[in-house]
């Protein structure tokens, strides 16, 4: 099973030196492996549902926005039990334990789709169950913002959250080329008839599924051996209620919800906006540059957050974010006019590109203002540092999983949004707009609590 450490301190720089940077690095490594995986499967149904009505699933366009919306809340609430059982498991354990979990989505959806009688309710369930993946982040990034010392959480932080998002993008660009081809031979069951117009050729979108289960099965058993777990913390829901008294947590977690869940929300919901606006384009071929360009952004934004400042990179991330939105108004076809896919195509990779940047510099807020204010406080109460930065990181912990969780809720309501726009106003304008103003909204919170020079955790 995996390693137990008792004796943990990363601001010491002799241990840091000798010891600690070598395990941080295998334990940020492992993380990183089982969390893209994770990714993989909370976004595999989106992937899947864009192709049901074609292979004869009788589905209405409200119904697959909801199906593609339901991975994300129920990601949300997993996020609530992830963050604190880590503590009591053991990290390490967790990473492996959480990772074998997967098998239960994969192997539904393998089986459901073969099925085009499959009642809507059964989907809903399916599509819950892949919320499994969704549950991680809350697991791995506090456990590994632990592993590392206060100077370098930020980048740690990005590679560990950036490259395991990287899972969104390697989901979207291999289950359209995994469903075209016979992987398994008879074991993995007939092909389904996918047609649209004159375009009807074989899929086997039980492929979707099947593909994880080797790679899921081989992680959680490396992770179970050879990943470490640090000294039981022991957090539970009672942290989590304390700290959302704080009103910085909500303060960071609205930031974070402004770029994660962009990058969730718009994931999952581009390959079914982009074929309603324009059904002539084979948009789900590109539908994975958005999301790897935002995982692999994010590093440079913990990277941000650490050189430059977590409040002025967040700040530009949104305000970046607002103008691409405003500009995808002059790309929809609204009002008779075709509009136009590339200029569409382009504001989404430079929404995607600022969310990355801004996922990165966002969620390292979390236990850098809970750092920087436990310190203010012992310096003035006369407490020692050491205890200061155990307050502050317990503190950091809880906030980043409340932060993960109101995060992730992004993935439901943008598709939703999108859906019911849809349904109550025949156009995707009105959420559009929506959009836009949260951004606003985000950029005057970055602004005023942590990007100006005379604010109190300008940072």
């Amino acid at each position: 099973m995996t390693i137990r450490i008792r004796r943990w301190e990363p601001e010491n720089i002799i241990f840091w030196s000798l010891k600690g940077r070598h395990i941080a690095r295998r334990n940020l490594v492992l993380s990183t492996l089982a969390l893209h995986l994770n990714f993989n499967v909370w976004m595999m149904w989106s992937m899947v549902v864009v192709n049901l009505p074609q292979v004869g699933f009788l589905l209405s366009g409200q119904q697959q926005f909801l199906l593609v919306a339901i991975p994300p809340l129920v990601g949300a609430f997993m996020r609530v039990i992830y963050s604190w059982i880590w503590s009591w498991v053991g990290g390490g354990t967790w990473v492996g334990l959480s990772t074998f979990l997967l098998l239960i989505p994969t192997l539904g959806v393998a089986h459901t789709v073969q099925d085009i009688s499959t009642p809507f309710p059964v989907l809903l369930m399916i599509g819950a169950l892949c919320g499994f993946g969704g549950g991680a982040s809350a697991s791995h990034l506090p456990n590994t913002s632990f592993f590392y010392p206060k100077s370098a959480k930020g980048l740690a932080m990005g590679m560990n959250a950036g490259l395991g998002n990287l899972g969104v993008s390697v989901a979207q660009l291999v289950i359209p080329l995994a469903i075209s081809v016979e992987l398994f031979g008879w074991r993995g069951g007939e092909p389904q008839i996918w047609g649209l117009g004159n375009d009807v050729h074989g899929v086997w979108l039980q492929n979707a599924g099947y593909i994880w289960v080797a790679p899921i099965i081989l992680i959680a058993v490396i992770c179970l051996l050879y990943a470490h777990d640090l000294p039981k913390l022991k957090m539970t829901p009672r942290d989590q209620f304390e700290i959302m008294k704080h009103p910085h947590t909500w303060y960071v977690g609205i930031l974070y919800l402004g770029s994660y869940g962009t990058f969730l929300g718009f994931s999952m919901a581009y390959p079914l906006l982009a074929r309603y606006l324009f059904p002539s384009t084979n948009a789900t071929a590109l539908a994975f540059v958005g999301p790897m360009l935002c995982a692999l952004s994010r590093p440079i934004g913990g990277w941000c957050g650490d050189r430059i400042g977590g409040g002025v990179t967040t700040m530009l991330c949104n305000a970046a974010m607002g103008l691409a939105c405003l500009g995808l108004y002059f790309s929809l076809p609204e009002q008779g006019t075709e509009g136009s896919f590339i200029a569409f195509f382009l504001l989404f990779q430079v929404m995607f590109l600022a969310a990355g940047i801004g996922n990165g510099s966002s969620y390292q807020l979390a236990p850098k203002v809970h750092l920087i204010e436990a310190g203010m406080k012992a310096s003035a109460n006369g407490q020692s540092m050491a205890e200061a930065y155990a307050i502050g990181g317990r503190r950091g912990a809880a906030a980043m999983n409340i932060s993960s969780v109101l995060a992730a809720l992004g993935g439901f309501f943008i598709p939703k949004s999108f859906g019911s726009s849809l349904e109550w106003f025949n156009s995707f304008l009105p959420a559009f707009v929506m959009f836009l103003g949260f951004y606003i909204f985000c950029t005057a919170i970055a602004w005023f609590h942590y990007a100006r020079r005379s604010a109190p955790l300008h940072c």
